[in-house]
This record gives structure tokens, C-alpha cells and sequence, in this order.
């Protein structure tokens, strides 16, 4: 069975009940990216978050489980029914499917650009950023057993499509070739430049340079 939680589709209307939490998740993550950005994380604490989005520690902790998590505002590893009906149904090579559903999640992020820079500028942010792939990559390798042919292929078009979006956000923003793109072409690309990277050259020892 799927770790993954199937939503309905982003075309059905959500209910009361799911449009509150997003606005209050989302209320979390701009207050705490606002404190951070003025402030830093370590003169951060969460009752300030809190206090600015007008939520209670208990419902701090229930979507975020740090200050740090808050910041990133990482999307939730939650799929669409459409989204896990195409990966389900699709031929061909499963890397550039696990492509597709992770940038599925990547799109569902309004903070992309912006959340790099902090990665980039806020080393210390690290650590949540990574917790967060470890659990992405947990998640889709049960779905990635579904269509591989064996456990070692999926445990490894995982790893290296999770490393891809590793490196994606990890990629300065100036260097982005076009952020409009959609994130599983982004994927794809940083993908190529993992598996080139296999045989690339090294540089001359420096003392014979």
C-alpha cells in the first residue's frame, strides 16, 4: 500500500474544511519567511510565528515540525488522484515519470525562486530541507516499486530523481534557464547533469597546474 495520500483533483472545489487549513498553512509559512528573512532563524522562535499568523503553538505543530520546515514551506507529499492516475498508467522509462510527480509537488510550491535563495543565503535551513527529501524519497519509492522492475530499480530512479530536485533547488537562482518551465523539465535536466557528472574529468593536481 502507497504512503501517499491521493487528494481529489485540483479542478474539483475543496472543501471548507481543506480551504482553511491551506489558508492557515500558508499564513504559517509567509509569517515565519517574513521573520526569518528580517530577523534570521536563530532570533526566530515560534511563538513570534505564531503570534504573527494568529495560530496557537498546538496548531503551529500540527503542519510545521519546526520553525525551519515553516520557512522552506516545502509542499506536503500529497498527490492528486489525476497525478497517480498517469503515473500508474504510463510507458516508457520510469525515471522521467518519477519526474512528473515530483515536479507535480514543485509546482504546488508558490515560493520556488524564493525558497532557494534562503537554502543558498541560510545554510542553517539545511537540515529541514533535507529531512524533507528523506521523507520524499521514502514516499515515492513505494509508489516507484508499483512500475519497477525490481526494488533496486526503484530504490534507485528514486534516489537519483530526489537528488535531481536536491540539486534543482540548490541551483542559484541567476542560473536558472527558465524558472517558467515546468519543474519535471527542470528535473529532467539536472538528472543529465548527475548521471554526466559519472564521467567527467578532473582537474590537474594544483601543485602541476
Amino acid at each position: 500500500m502507497t504512503s501517499v495520500e491521493p487528494v481529489a483533483a485540483a479542478s474539483a472545489p475543496a472543501t471548507l474544511r481543506e480551504r482553511k487549513k491551506a489558508a492557515t498553512r500558508l499564513a504559517l509559512h509567509e509569517a515565519a519567511f517574513a521573520l526569518v528573512e528580517a530577523h534570521g532563524l536563530e532570533a526566530t522562535t515560534v511563538d513570534q510565528i505564531c503570534e504573527a499568523a494568529d495560530v496557537s503553538q498546538r496548531t503551529f505543530f500540527n503542519y510545521f515540525p519546526s520553525k525551519s520546515a515553516a520557512v522552506l514551506g516545502l509542499p506536503q507529499v500529497v498527490l492528486t488522484d489525476d497525478a497517480l492516475a498517469r503515473f500508474r498508467a504510463a510507458r516508457g522509462e520510469l525515471v522521467p515519470a518519477l519526474c512528473e510527480l515530483v515536479g507535480h509537488l514543485a509546482d504546488e510550491s508558490r515560493n520556488t525562486r524564493r525558497i532557494k535563495q534562503l537554502v543558498a543565503e541560510r545554510p542553517e535551513l539545511g537540515p529541514a530541507f533535507t529531512q524533507w527529501t528523506s521523507s520524499l524519497r521514502e514516499t515515492f519509492f513505494e509508489l516507484a516499486r508499483e512500475r519497477a522492475v525490481s526494488d533496486e530499480s526503484a530504490r534507485t530512479a528514486v534516489a537519483l530523481v530526489v537528488s535531481a530536485f536536491a540539486l534543482t533547488v540548490h541551483t542559484p537562482v541567476e542560473d536558472d534557464v527558465d524558472a517558467s518551465e515546468p519543474a519535471a523539465v527542470r528535473l529532467l535536466r539536472s538528472v543529465d547533469r548527475i548521471v554526466g557528472a559519472r564521467t567527467a574529468p578532473m582537474a590537474e593536481p594544483r601543485g602541476e597546474r
